[in-house]
C-alpha cells in the first residue's frame, strides 16, 4: 500500500510543485488543439494497478473533456461522485477490483459511455432504473459482478440498452424475475451473466426470440429459478456456454440443446472414444448429483423414489451425496437455520430423544406425518431453509412475526400447504411464481384465480395481516418507499406513514405509480 506523497514521488509529474506540464504526467493523456494558440485538455487518466490509495474526488467532474478513467486494481475507496457520473464525454470508466462503496449512480450524463467496469467492489443499491439516463443508449459492456447490489431488473430500462453486448451481474443479491422478453429483444446481446443471485421464476422462453437469438454465453447457475428449460433455447445457434446448475429446475432438457458444442470444456480430458452424454454437459438430470452439478454425474440410490427427494436438474455436492431427509433431519436443519439468536421460550427441536410429533409447534396426523408447524412470534432469526419444502404432508406453516431474513424458498411447492403465513418478518424479493400457483394455498385457485398477495403483500405495500389471504383486505401502498435492501414482503405496517387514505383513493392507480417509479412491487400482486 503506497500512500499520498510517497506514491506521488514515484510517478512522473505527480509530486507537488514538480514543474512538469500536466500532459506529461504519468498516466495522463491530453488532446492538443490549436485555436488561436495551443490548448491542452485532459482526455484520459490511466493509473491501473499502481497501488494508489485514494478516494474519487468530485473535482474530477471539472475535467469536462475526460473520455477515459482507468483506476483498475488499486485501493480506491468511498463512493462514485455524481460529478464524475455526470461527465458528458466519458467513454470508458474502469474501477474494477477496488473498494468503491455507496450506491450505484442511476444517472450517467454521457451519450458516449461505452464501457462501465465496476466489478469487484462494494457498491450498493439497484441496477439502472432511470430510463432517461443518457448512457443507456450507448452502453456496450456493463460489468457489475461481485458487488452488493439488490432489487429487481427493470425491463423498461433494459429495453433502452439497444447497443449492449455484455451484461455481467454475477455474485450480487438481485432477486425477482428475469425480464426475458426485454433481454431477448436486445439485438446485439452476446454475454449474459446472472449467476449467484436470488432470481426466481422460470427461465424465460422469450429470451430466445426468433431471429434475435444472438447470445453466446448464458450463466444463470446458483439462483432459485424453477420450471423447465424452454424448448425455444434450441434457437441459440451461437451459444457455447450455458450454465444452469444449482437452481430449482425440473423436467428434461430439450434434446436438440444437448450437443458437442455446448460446455465442451468439461470433456477436454476425455479420450476421443469415451462415451459422452451431452445433456450432462449442461446439468445432471433429476435423481443424480455431480460435484459441480454437471458431468460427471452419479445416479442417486433408490431408483424413482430418489427423484422425489432429488427432483432438480444440476444438483451439486462435492461429496456426491444425494438428499434423503427424514422428518427429524428437516426439523434439525430448520432449527439450525433459524436459531441464530435463540428461540423465545426455548426449543426442543434439537432434542434427538424426543418424538418429532411431540415437539413444540408440531402437529402430526394419525400416521405421524407432520401436517402443521406453528412458530408465530418465537424470535426466529436466520433464513428459511430449502429442506422445509420436503415435508410433503405439511398443510399449515405459520412463521409470522419473527425476524426471518432472506427469501421464500420455492421448494415449498412440494408440500401440501393450504395455509402459509410468513408476515411480519424481514423477507425480501418476490414470491416464487410456482408457489403462487399452488391450488388452495391461502385461497388461491378459487374460480381459477391465483394471486401472490394472498400469500404475502409485495414489498412497499402492507395491510393489517401482511397478506390478502381469506379476509379480503387489500394490500395498500406504503408512502415511505424503502431502499431495496429494506423493502420487505408481508409487511403489517409501514415504517413511517400508514395514514388511512382519503375518500375515493385509487389503490390500483397508486400501485401502478409505485411500479413506474421503480419501487420493488410484485408484478403478480392483486389489487382489490
Amino acid at each position: 500500500k503506497v500512500e499520498g506523497e510517497e506514491w506521488a514521488s514515484t510517478k512522473k509529474g505527480w509530486k507537488l510543485n514538480s514543474g512538469v506540464p500536466v500532459c506529461e504526467w504519468e498516466g495522463i493523456g491530453c488532446r492538443i488543439s490549436v485555436n488561436g494558440g495551443s490548448t491542452a485538455t485532459i482526455t484520459s487518466i490511466n493509473l491501473d494497478n499502481q497501488g494508489l490509495s485514494a478516494t474519487l474526488t468530485s473535482e474530477l467532474g471539472s475535467l469536462k473533456d475526460l473520455e477515459e478513467l482507468n483506476l483498475k486494481g488499486n485501493l480506491i475507496s468511498g463512493s462514485i461522485p455524481q460529478e464524475v457520473a455526470n461527465l458528458e464525454k466519458l467513454f470508458s470508466l474502469d474501477l474494477t477490483n477496488n473498494q468503491v462503496s455507496g450506491p450505484l449512480p442511476q444517472w450517467w450524463g454521457s451519450f458516449s459511455l461505452n464501457k462501465l467496469f465496476l466489478a469487484q467492489n462494494q457498491l450498493t443499491g439497484e441496477f439502472f432504473h432511470n430510463i432517461y439516463s443518457p448512457h443507456l443508449q450507448s452502453m456496450q459492456e456493463v460489468r457489475l459482478e461481485n458487488n452488493k447490489l439488490v432489487g429487481t431488473l427493470d425491463g423498461t430500462t433494459i429495453m433502452q440498452m439497444q447497443k449492449i453486448e455484455t451484461i455481467s451481474l454475477s455474485q450480487n443479491d438481485f432477486s425477482g424475475l428475469i425480464p426475458g422478453f426485454q433481454l431477448g429483444s436486445l439485438p446485439g446481446l452476446k454475454f449474459l451473466y446472472l449467476d449467484n443471485n436470488e432470481f426466481v421464476g422460470p427461465l424465460p422462453s422469450q429470451l430466445a426470440q426468433s431471429g434475435k437469438s444472438s447470445l453466446e454465453e448464458i450463466w444463470v447457475q446458483s439462483n432459485s429459478l424453477s420450471g423447465t428449460v424452454p424448448a425455444s433455447y434450441v434457437r441459440f445457434d451461437m451459444l457455447h456456454d450455458f450454465f444452469i446448475d444449482g437452481n430449482k429446475l425440473t423436467g428434461a432438457l430439450p434434446l436438440q440443446l444437448c450437443s458437442a458444442k455446448l460446455n465442451n470444456d468439461f470433456f477436454n480430458t476425455l479420450p476421443p472414444d469415451a462415451e459422452r452424454n451431452y445433456c450432462e454437459y449442461i446439468a445432471c438430470p433429476a435423481g443424480s448429483v455431480g460435484k459441480e452439478g454437471v458431468y460427471p454425474c452419479s445416479v442417486c440410490p433408490g431408483g424413482d423414489a430418489a427423484k422425489l427427494e432429488n427432483p432438480y436438474l444440476g444438483k451439486s455436492n462435492v461429496n456426491l451425496q444425494c438428499s434423503a431427509y427424514s422428518q427429524r433431519d428437516i426439523l434439525r436443519i430448520f432449527y439450525e437455520s433459524t436459531s441464530q439468536r435463540g428461540w423465545s421460550g426455548g426449543s426442543d427441536w434439537d432434542d434427538s430423544t424426543k418424538d418429532v410429533c411431540q415437539m413444540t409447534g408440531i402437529t402430526c396426523d394419525d400416521h405421524e406425518n407432520i401436517i402443521q408447524i406453528g412458530l408465530k412470534n418465537r424470535n426466529l432469526s436466520g433464513t428459511i431453509p430449502d429442506a422445509i419444502g420436503f415435508l410433503s404432508f405439511l398443510e399449515t406453516l405459520d412463521l409470522s412475526d419473527n425476524n426471518l431474513e432472506g427469501f421464500i424458498p420455492s421448494d415449498l411447492r412440494w408440500t401440501s400447504l393450504t395455509r402459509l403465513d410468513i408476515s411480519g418478518n424481514k423477507l425480501r424479493g418476490v414470491l416464487p411464481p410456482l408457489l403462487c400457483m399452488m391450488q388452495e394455498l391461502n385461497g388461491n385457485g378459487e374460480n381459477n384465480v391465483y394471486y401472490c398477495d394472498r400469500i404475502a403483500c409485495p414489498a412497499n405495500t402492507f395491510n393489517t395481516f401482511g397478506h390478502h389471504g381469506y379476509h379480503g383486505e387489500p394490500c395498500q401502498p406504503c408512502y415511505d418507499v424503502q431502499a431495496p435492501e429494506e423493502a420487505y414482503i408481508g409487511q403489517k405496517k409501514c415504517a413511517n406513514r400508514q395514514k388511512p387514505p382519503s375518500d375515493g383513493f385509487d389503490w390500483k392507480k397508486e400501485i401502478e405509480t409505485l411500479k413506474e417509479s421503480g419501487a420493488n412491487v410484485n408484478v403478480f400482486s392483486k389489487v382489490a
